[in-house]
């Protein structure tokens, strides 16, 4: 049967939720007696449900005892601890129509938290429950619920600060009322708390109803459960003439009670929660907290988790028609909220405030009043903004996944089949710590729950489109390390793709400047080594370049936004060409300037002949000349011995060499090397080094001519030596230019991050 008709029934006619029936007149029709009966008592037990309230509320009822002092440990009264000589022996559920009515016509938007997860329940406003003590024999009656319910069924209250019992006045159970509507107006689930003790005159209808002596050891509930409806009563069993004579006598027991006080309890955001918000808000990633709750009852819950609502801090998505007001808005305390910071209503009205008035919905962090549909609008609306979205939600709601979809990211949090993620350390007899014991259990469900199993698959559907799906709510904790891990991979690529295109801008001028060298021949680039530095050592630095962690300062700044045209801005990349075309043109001058000296000296060694032949260059001369005097000789403007070819491999060699020791200054793009040494924070990249360079002497050996290292000065090697180091100091010479432009960059984005006012406030017509 569909809610509504049910929940409608019962203001309409004012009865009870289980209706009284009377057993037929002959036997023909038990059969169809026996079957109605079952089935109203199975539609009593469904609808009136209290099981998940109940549990949440004992929770709170349970904090707050352990609180106060209260052991359910054994001790000397027995093995439940303080509450061993009590024993419940009836309960009574209060429901009051007028209540109900007003639970359904109010907003969804307007629902507490509490109350949201009753919805589709008829749930009792109160319940009284009768024990009774063993040790006195006497019967008590305790009463928790609704505190308009609960005054109703009072007379007298308690004085706390003197102890004393007075009568309950008319306007002490307004001033209840109003004090329990504004706790609920801030989020908190109110409960309101009476006692009575039962008279003696009243037993008999306890003891005639319990039977004898309960042990409800095990039992949460026992003896009979009635209803009372609007001073009307119904029992769960099939009513004999003398149980309908005692249903006024069940409603007599809860009259004349006395006032004890009011609780209000909140539900608090994960203890993960707010240190994550903060290690976000360091890093620049904005929290956006999308809340199907009004202001007013996400505003609580909001401040919990470190959220600033005090100033332009949230914005409803519910569509207001022209002239309406909202009656949930928070009331800011620096001036009206509705006259001084009216912010837009609606999707369409933050689409058109963004591009008409200025960029403050984007820099809320509240958005409230939200539907699926309404969510999914805005995470396109920050995406349209250049603002790169990560999502994350519960995994097993179907009604995340076109958010999950509609974001750039997306992280699925499976609360259902959590696995407790505390770990337990296990202690030897003298105390210490032997190890830590991983303390696992599958979610709890409540009754006639599908199976693990099928959460496990409803969830993985809903969360296809995530990229991780984390298991239990204590995993929220690793999203700042995900967010962390994602930044360093981000940067890392970024600067091994930065690396390999100077490379590659290195060897372009170094071929180029081949051409343009000084020697009349043009120096030899040997394809089979070019091939080898293109193919295999670029490729390993880079991508072993991609491997590094995040630098110490990753997570303390805020990170551009995914705008080209804000990246690739004409003096932005004009700063970034500059940059890579300096670091690449000592990389590329270096092994020419070697190679002058080597093609000189090995042409003194290798050819003589031709050098006295060809270049007027006797013999007892070459032995004072140097490469000065035999690189400028005309007659080697053709040559191609095995000087030319030793010389080239040489040359290559060095460029290798340079471009190789060149990149301990791009795995930070703008970190000194004395602040993050690279080869501490990037081991495979440090392997990848010493394998690039111990590729260096095995392609000379198989290059080179015999005799080849003997002919070169000794000035030589150490020029060799020295190049990479000089073109390694130049780049940090670059770097620390580029670090002001960077520091600079960071400095204004965070203005822009912290700021509340939009870039444009107002934008000029």
């Amino acid at each position: 049967m569909p809610f509504s008709a049910i929940a409608a029934a019962a203001p309409r006619h004012s009865e009870t939720i289980s209706t009284t029936v009377s057993a037929p007149a002959t036997g023909e029709k038990d059969d169809r007696y026996s079957f109605h009966t079952s089935a109203l008592h199975s539609l009593v037990s469904h609808i009136c449900d209290d099981n998940n309230r109940s549990v949440r509320c004992c929770n709170q009822l349970i904090s707050l005892a352990q609180c106060i002092g209260f052991s359910t440990q054994p001790n000397s009264f027995g093995d439940r601890g303080d509450i061993s000589p009590f024993e419940v022996r009836k309960r009574l559920y209060c429901l009051s129509t007028r209540l109900l009515r007003d639970r359904m016509s109010k907003d969804t938007h307007a629902l507490g938290l509490e109350e949201s997860w009753g919805w589709g329940m008829i749930q009792p406003d109160a319940t009284s429950v009768i024990i009774r003590d063993k040790r006195s024999k006497a019967y008590q009656l305790l009463t928790v619920g609704d505190a308009r319910v609960v005054t109703d069924l009072c007379t007298d209250s308690w004085q706390g600060e003197n102890s004393t019992i007075l009568p309950l006045g008319s306007a002490d159970r307004k001033s209840i009322v109003d004090t329990g509507d504004n706790w609920t107006l801030s989020d908190l689930d109110v409960a309101a708390f009476s006692y009575a003790p039962v008279p003696y005159t009243l037993e008999r209808v306890i003891v005639g109803k319990g039977g004898g002596e309960v042990n409800n050891k095990s039992s949460r509930v026992a003896g009979t459960t009635t209803y009372l409806v609007d001073n009307r009563a119904t029992v769960e069993s099939i009513p004999t003439p003398k149980e309908k004579e005692s249903g006024q006598e069940d409603w007599s027991l809860v009259k004349n009670q006395i006032f004890l006080g009011l609780l209000g309890s909140a539900v608090r955001p994960r203890k993960e929660i707010e240190p994550a918000i903060e290690v976000w808000d360091t890093a620049g990633v904005r929290f956006v907290y999308f809340s199907p709750r009004n202001m007013r009852r996400t505003k609580e819950l909001a401040s919990q988790m470190g959220i600033d609502v005090a100033w332009n801090c949230a914005i409803s998505l519910r569509v207001l028609d022209e002239g309406q007001e909202d009656y949930h808005r928070m009331t800011s305390t620096y001036a009206d909220w509705y006259e001084n910071a009216r912010l837009p209503h609606g999707v369409e009205n933050v689409k058109r405030h963004l591009k008409e008035v200025d960029n403050v919905p984007l820099l809320v962090s509240l958005y409230t009043d939200v539907t699926k549909g309404t969510t999914s609008e805005m995470v396109t609306v920050f995406q349209e903004y250049s603002d790169t979205v990560l999502a994350f939600g519960l995994s097993h709601l179907s009604q995340n996944d076109g958010i999950f979809s509609a974001a750039d990211l997306a992280v699925g949090v499976d609360i259902l089949a959590e696995e407790t993620c505390l770990h337990e350390p296990r202690l030897s007899q003298d105390g210490r710590v032997l190890h830590h014991q991983r303390r696992s259990s599958s979610g709890s469900y409540s009754r006639n729950s599908l199976l693990s199993e099928e959460v496990s698959f409803v969830s993985h559907i809903a969360s296809h489109s995530c990229i991780f799906n984390l298991k239990g709510s204590c995993s929220i904790s690793h999203l700042p390390g995900i967010v962390a891990r994602g930044r360093a991979s981000l940067d890392a690529v970024t600067f091994a793709s930065l690396f390999v295109v100077t490379a590659c801008i290195s060897f372009a001028l170094f071929v180029l400047f081949c051409t343009f060298s000084v020697a009349t021949v043009v120096p030899f680039v040997p394809p089979l080594g070019s091939i080898l530095f293109v193919q295999i050592v670029i490729p390993i630095i880079g991508l072993t370049m991609s491997m590094t962690d995040g630098d110490s300062d990753s997570m303390n700044r805020v990170p551009p936004k995914n705008d080209e045209s804000i990246t690739f801005a004409p003096r932005e990349g004009r700063r970034i060409y500059l940059c890579a075309i300096l670091r690449a043109l000592p990389v590329a001058i270096a092994p020419q300037l070697l190679y002058l000296i080597s093609f000189g000296e090995l042409v003194l060694h290798f050819e003589p002949l031709l050098l006295e032949t060809e270049c007027s260059m006797p013999r007892n001369q070459q032995a004072s000349e140097n490469w000065t005097a035999v690189i400028r000789c005309d007659a080697l403007r053709n040559y191609s011995g095995d000087a030319r070819t030793s010389a080239g491999s040489l040359m290559l060699a060095d460029f290798a060499l340079c471009v190789i020791v060149s990149s301990v200054g791009f795995v930070f793009k703008t970190n000194p090397l004395k602040s993050d040494r690279p080869w501490e924070q990037n081991h495979a990249w440090a392997w990848g080094t010493i394998v690039s360079i111990i590729l260096i002497p095995c392609y000379l050996s198989a290059t080179l001519a015999g005799g080849v290292l003997s002919a070169l000065p000794w000035y030589y090697y150490i020029l060799a030596l020295l190049a990479p180091l000089i073109c390694l100091a130049i780049g940090e010479l670059v770097k620390q230019k580029d670090l002001w432009h960077e520091n600079r960059a960071v400095m204004m984005r965070r203005l822009q991050f912290e700021t509340r006012l939009g870039m444009w406030s107002p934008k000029e017509n």
